[in-house]
Parts: C-alpha cells; structure tokens; sequence
C-alpha cells in the first residue's frame, strides 16, 4: 500500500513514494531555518543597538563642558597658587608668561588591551619669573611657602643633573660644593598626584624653543588646547635686566573616566 507524503510537523527523515525527501523541500525545514537565522540577526541589531546607546549615554570627557570643565578650573587654580608662592619666595613680580597646556586621552579596551579608563584629561601650566636675588638662599625657604599651598616636597630631595644622585637638603647639597647649574629640579607633590617642579637658573643660559601648541593628534589625544603665552619670547627682552630666571612647571590628571 502506497504511504502519504510526510506532513507538516512531521520528523525531517520521512519518506514518500520515491524515499527521502530533499532537504530544501522540506516545508518545516525552511521555516525553521528562517526563524533562527531572523533571530540571529534581530539580536545582533540589539546588541548593536545597546552599545550604540551606552555609548551615547557615556560620552567621553570633555573639559569645556561642567563639571568637567569646574574640575580642570580646581586644578590650574592650585598650580597657579602654587606658581605665585614660588615667586613670591624668590622676590618675583609678575610673571614673564603663563602657558596652559590641556589634553584628553581615550582608553583602549580590546581583546589585548584594557585601559583602566574610557578618557582620561590632563592639565599642565608653566609660569617663569625674572629673578633679581640669589636664588641659592632663596630655596632655603621655599618648602615652608609651598606647604601653606598644598604643595610638599617629593621623596628624594633635591634632584641633580649628571646622574650624581640626590641631595636631602641644602645643607648638605652646599656642602658637596654644587651650584645653581647643577639644580635640576626641585621636586614637590600636590594634590590627588600632582607634581610640582622649581627650578631657577642663569639668565646667560640659552633661552629654550617653546613645546607646539597641544592639539587633537590621530591614535592619540581627541582634545587639546594650549592658553596663554609662552615666557620665552618676553624673556628674550629682559634677560639682560635680570640675573635670573625662575621656571615653575605643574601637571595633574583632573579628570578619569570609568567604563
């Protein structure tokens, strides 16, 4: 006796009068295949569609827009404070300049490598000052003004050029018969880990070609701006007017971003 063609619903391995029948012309094959392969592309247009909002909802940082921008204001506050009481020590007036660098960097978050921010912003700001006093006596005091604004000297001390190590105190930095030429840097930590550096040298010393101006670079920061101006061009003027030069140079991070 002849049997029925397989029905709707029915196992895909059924036979009619000439045996299997050809997978494509399996009705319930070929609905179910279309079902999953919708499915799949509805939850990959999800997904998509998640990211795409998460993103939105999560811009990266921006520091023009609040609070941001109130954060990076806390920040350069606290370097200029820091900038004028260093002056202030060395019997400076005003400054030969001011130069505001700011930037934004963008994590990475790939199979290899996890950043531990989305973005990240940094603020950096440069003060010098003609300097008519011996510098030298003038250090002795510097970490007294500096703590009253929030600024304490890094461990090491007092850090020399020519890789001969670091001097403790003054004191001891005489007595080892080094001069102002020799001074590096002398090192200070602010708050939420900023640093801080003094450093005073010769006006005969050559005047240094100021960095470029900060600006979005491709694979690297999505914001720059540089504010401000540079010392180098005034001091050109007044170097023969002054015996010294006082450069006062802060940079913190003021902004992290999760993911």
């Amino acid at each position: 006796m002849t049997r029925l063609p397989c029905v709707m619903g029915r196992r895909l391995r059924c036979r009619d009068f000439a045996g299997t029948l050809p997978v494509a012309w399996h009705p319930d094959l070929r609905m179910t295949r279309g079902v999953k392969r919708g499915s799949a592309w509805v939850l990959v247009a999800m997904l998509a569609l998640a990211t795409s909002a998460s993103c939105a909802s999560n811009p990266k940082l921006d520091p023009t827009v609040e609070p941001v921008a109130a954060q990076r204001k806390a920040a350069v506050d606290d370097m200029l404070a820091g900038a004028r009481a260093a002056g202030a020590q060395f019997g400076a007036r005003a400054p030969l300049g001011v130069r505001t660098d700011t930037a934004c960097n963008a994590g990475t978050d790939n199979w290899k490598i996890h950043d531990p921010y989305r973005s990240t912003c940094w603020v950096s700001v440069t003060t010098a000052y003609a300097v008519d006093i011996p510098p030298i006596p003038a250090l002795s005091g510097l970490d007294a003004r500096l703590k009253t604004a929030g600024w304490t000297p890094s461990p090491g001390g007092w850090t020399l050029t020519g890789g001969r190590g670091e001097i403790i105190d003054l004191e001891a930095w005489n007595q080892h018969g080094y001069g102002l030429d020799d001074l590096a840097g002398v090192g200070y930590a602010g708050p939420n880990g900023a640093v801080f550096s003094v450093r005073p040298q010769k006006s005969v010393v050559a005047v240094s070609t100021p960095e470029p101006r900060m600006s979005v670079i491709p694979g690297g920061a999505y914001f720059g701006s540089t504010e401000g101006t540079n010392w180098q061009e005034t001091w050109v003027r007044e170097r023969a007017h002054h015996p010294y030069v006082l450069l006062v140079g802060a940079t913190t991070v003021f902004a992290k971003q999760p993911w």
